[in-house]
Order: C-alpha cells, then sequence, then structure tokens
C-alpha cells in the first residue's frame, strides 16, 4: 500500500512540474533551454570607451536605449566618460578596442583615437536619427550604431567593426 501512495504521489508531481513546463510547446521554455546572454554573443568580447558628452544625444542612447545594458549583457567591457579630459586620459591609460561617440563628435574623437596606442575603432552612434541623418552617416563611416535598437542590432554592428579591425590589424602586421 506505501509503495502505491509513494508512486502515485511522485507520479503526481512529475505531472505538476511537467505541464508548466512544457505549456505551449516553445522550444525556449522548456526548463534549462532558455537563451542566455552568453549565448547571444558571437565575438570575442571588445573593450569600449563611450564619450557620453551630456550635451549630445549619446547618455540618451546608453540609457533610454538600453545601448548600455544590451552591450555588458552581451559580455563586452564598457567605459563611459562625460568629458573631453575623461576621454582623453581613458585613452592614454587603457586599451580599447571600439570608441562609441555621437556622429557630430566623431571625426574629431577619431582624429584622437588614432593618435592612441590601442588605435580603437570609432563607431559613431544616432539617436532616433532621420533617414537622411542615418543615411549620412552610413555614406561616411562604414559601421553605425543607431539606438534605440535591439540586442541583435547592436551585436551586429560591434561584431562587424570588431571584423573590420582585426583585418586592419593583421594588414598592419605584415607591412
Amino acid at each position: 500500500m506505501k509503495k502505491l501512495v509513494l508512486a502515485a504521489g511522485l507520479a503526481g508531481v512529475a505531472l505538476a512540474l511537467g505541464g508548466d513546463a512544457l505549456g505551449c510547446g516553445d522550444k525556449l521554455v522548456i526548463v534549462g533551454r532558455g537563451m542566455r546572454p552568453k549565448r547571444v554573443k558571437g565575438s570575442v568580447p571588445a573593450s569600449i570607451l563611450v564619450y557620453a558628452d551630456p550635451r549630445g544625444s549619446m547618455p540618451a542612447a546608453l540609457v533610454e536605449g538600453h545601448l548600455r545594458k544590451d552591450l555588458e549583457k552581451a559580455g563586452h567591457r564598457v567605459r563611459s566618460v562625460e568629458t573631453r579630459e575623461e576621454f582623453d586620459h581613458a585613452l592614454d591609460t587603457g586599451s580599447y578596442d571600439l570608441v562609441f561617440t555621437d556622429f557630430k563628435s566623431a571625426p574629431s574623437i577619431e582624429t584622437e583615437a588614432k593618435g592612441a596606442s590601442s588605435k580603437p575603432t570609432v563607431l559613431p552612434t544616432l539617436f532616433n536619427p532621420s533617414d537622411a541623418d542615418m543615411a549620412a552617416a552610413t555614406k561616411e563611416y562604414h559601421c553605425v550604431v543607431k539606438a534605440p535598437g535591439s540586442q541583435k542590432d547592436y551585436l551586429a554592428v560591434v561584431n562587424e567593426a570588431m571584423a573590420i579591425r582585426a583585418k586592419q590589424l593583421q594588414a598592419e602586421k605584415k607591412q
């Protein structure tokens, strides 16, 4: 009798737990198969310096566009600075792969980045851009970040920029 009650109890628990996990049939909902941020990223983590001048749109892109959260969730190391002095100090003391900045300040930031020892790639970032602004940015720069966007969009731009950077560094080594 005890064995029958124990078997019925275990079967009841299994049915109770199994029904919730397999509720709608979505494979990602099954217990243990949920998407984790580490699975989303498809590249080596990048070291990113963000020049978020308070007078520009970069601070809004970081917070409202969820840019910072999405990049960190994907495993990238993100450091933000707000003043030009902080930016210069960060470039002198750190090693960065990418620099995110407003599109308007990108040319001057790019000049400084080329002079840094790590020679980071500058990615202009536009927050709620018009079609004309986006077209102008993509004409001038190969990789452009558009915020707000999805994590997938941000990571695609970062991956493309890192691939281009790797090719450039490899070409420099050959020379």
